[in-house]
């Protein structure tokens, strides 16, 4: 097996950053900040930088089947609400006193 060797002959071990890492560094691009300002300042590649943000919003956006279970979930939410209103309304109407 062989291995990568960086310039000094030792062998190369990849950087692992930490989820908050990676999510500050979008934060400063989402903010405004150019990528290439961000990726130079942190010490990161910005083609490295631009698939966290792909990344980010990926995770950020909503699939289809998830869309799709939030419409019904509002939809059940809406006919509860109406039921629940209903109820009250009956609520108040038997507890009158009969009128004689």
């Amino acid at each position: 097996m062989t291995e990568k060797l960086n310039f000094s002959g030792l062998p190369a071990t990849r950087k692992k950053y930490t989820p908050a890492f990676k999510a500050k560094c979008v934060r400063q691009v989402a903010a405004g900040a150019r990528q290439m300002d961000v990726a130079r300042a942190q010490g990161i590649s910005p083609a490295l930088l631009g698939r966290w943000q792909r990344e980010a919003l990926k995770a950020a956006v909503p699939s289809s089947a998830e869309r799709d279970e939030i419409k019904q979930l509002r939809a059940e939410l809406r006919r509860v609400e109406m039921e629940r209103d209903i109820l009250k309304k009956v609520v108040t109407i038997f507890a009158q006193p009969p009128q004689s």
